[in-house]
């Protein structure tokens, strides 16, 4: 203990006192190393070497010099696990600073790894700094909602702003890792958000309760019979996709669902999968086990413009396409949409009920890997939000459908009953790790890490 305290001490020598500015107090191991090993006021009387405070290495890392105790870890991680060495060591001694290397920035798309191995407050997130104290955020468990890995993360809020997203270790499937696309969309969850029905009266969109919402929509739906369209986001969860399943079938009629998402995007053989859509193989899996076929954006267009369809039921807004579906379903006579920011469709729709978002919402989601993974809520949502399959039984119930589950549990276990595909795995008892399913695995899954 005696040499951990002299080296701790040597740490310290040049290390700035900034703690109450540092965006790493209270995460900080220099910090906890300093209570655990030394308690000692510092004995160097000489002038601490001075360095670079404020340096852009990046598009998203700031790097301070004076911070730094030259561990080499963000150096090591571009090296072995990015495999793209842009950070370096320059210079000797106490005079050592880790920098770029031949002037190109750090823009790797696992850039923010090197400030999550930063032990101390060198490396700090540019979109993070200064936002938050660390002990004022609340955490919890979830999953990334970027693209069909499925990486483990923590959401850290407060008063219902997400501020960042943070990896969460799992071997099976992200190891300690998440990539910057993935960690970029924390603050979806925080724009344009809905809380309370729309209803659309002529030009004009009229905020109102979520009942007066609903009346209105069962008002709408009830004497339809028949030219209905139905789509689900590919962002629902197992459970979402299952009453939705069973209420397209049960109460609107119909054996066909468009299934809307978001477009290819980059991918890597490290973490990112071209897929950016975290649920498809559950979506997919439920509706093949109900018997329910499945079309595109393209093909719901097609109908929408061709006068087959003259209602839409839209739940979920997450699509490349929703302008042009916005555009196509223009003309329709009935526009009900489930959703929780304002975006195209809601813009056009009749009809907006409140939905809440992933960290919002505590489901099941199945991965690239064929891996199923649990959501869980990380606030409450506000005013009459409430999740989709919600709204979906409170929707049946006033169409004369009774069908009704009081817990997630019992979807759950209807599910694990009912689907064939999900009977070999216990989805009321996913551990924090997730449960394998026993599907084909494709080749988009593979990852070296």
């Amino acid at each position: 203990k005696d040499a951990q305290r002299a080296v701790h001490e040597f740490l310290l020598i040049n290390h700035p006192i900034d703690c109450p500015i540092c965006d790493q107090a209270g995460e900080c191991k220099l910090q906890d190393y300093y209570m655990e090993y030394q308690l000692k006021p510092s004995r160097m009387v000489e002038h601490k070497v001075n360095k670079p405070r404020i340096e852009q290495l990046g598009p998203h890392v700031t790097y301070n010099a004076e911070r730094c105790i030259v561990c080499t870890r963000c150096v090591r991680f571009m090296d072995e696990v990015a495999v793209n060495p842009q950070l370096g060591i320059f210079n000797r001694g106490d005079h050592s600073e880790i920098g770029i290397v031949d002037g190109k920035p750090l823009d790797d798309p696992y850039s923010l790894n090197t400030v999550d191995v930063c032990p101390v407050g060198a490396l700090t997130s540019t979109i993070f700094r200064f936002k938050q104290r660390a002990w004022n955020l609340r955490r919890s468990d979830s999953v990334c909602s970027g693209c069909s890995r499925g990486c483990n993360i923590h959401v850290d809020q407060r008063s219902g702003v997400v501020y960042r997203l943070l990896p969460r270790e799992n071997d099976a499937v992200n190891k300690s890792w998440l990539c910057d696309e993935g960690r970029l969309t924390y603050n979806r969850p925080n724009e344009g958000k809905i809380t309370e029905a729309l209803v659309r009266e002529g030009d004009e969109t009229i905020v109102t309760d979520g009942a007066s919402g609903l009346d209105k929509a069962v008002a709408m739906l009830k004497p339809l019979t028949s030219a209905l369209a139905a789509s689900l986001s590919l962002h629902a969860t197992v459970e979402e996709a299952y009453v939705f399943g069973r209420f397209v079938r049960e109460v609107l009629k119909a054996d066909t669902v468009a299934l809307v998402g978001l477009t290819p995007g980059s991918d890597d053989d490290i973490l990112r999968v071209a897929d950016k859509n975290p649920n498809r193989a559950g979506i997919t899996h439920v509706f093949a086990d109900l018997g329910i076929q499945t079309v595109d954006e393209a093909e719901l267009m097609h109908r929408m413009k061709s006068g087959q369809v003259k209602a839409w039921l839209a739940v979920g807004h997450e699509t490349s396409f929703a302008p042009e579906l916005a555009a196509a379903a223009r003309g329709l006579e009935v526009v009900i949409h489930i959703a929780y920011a304002r975006g195209p469709i809601a813009d056009i729709a009749h009809v907006t009920l409140p939905g809440v978002s992933w960290v919002q919402t505590e489901g099941t989601w199945v991965n690239v890997q064929q891996r199923a993974q649990r959501l869980k809520v990380a606030y409450l949502s506000e005013h009459d939000a409430q999740p989709s399959h919600a709204w979906l039984m409170a929707l049946a119930s006033r169409l004369g459908v009774a069908f009704a589950w009081p817990s997630l549990t019992t979807i759950r276990a209807e599910i694990e009953n009912q689907l064939p595909s999900f009977r070999e795995v216990r989805l009321t008892q996913v551990p924090p790790t997730g449960s394998q399913m026993p599907w084909q695995v494709p080749a988009a899954a593979r990852s070296r890490v």
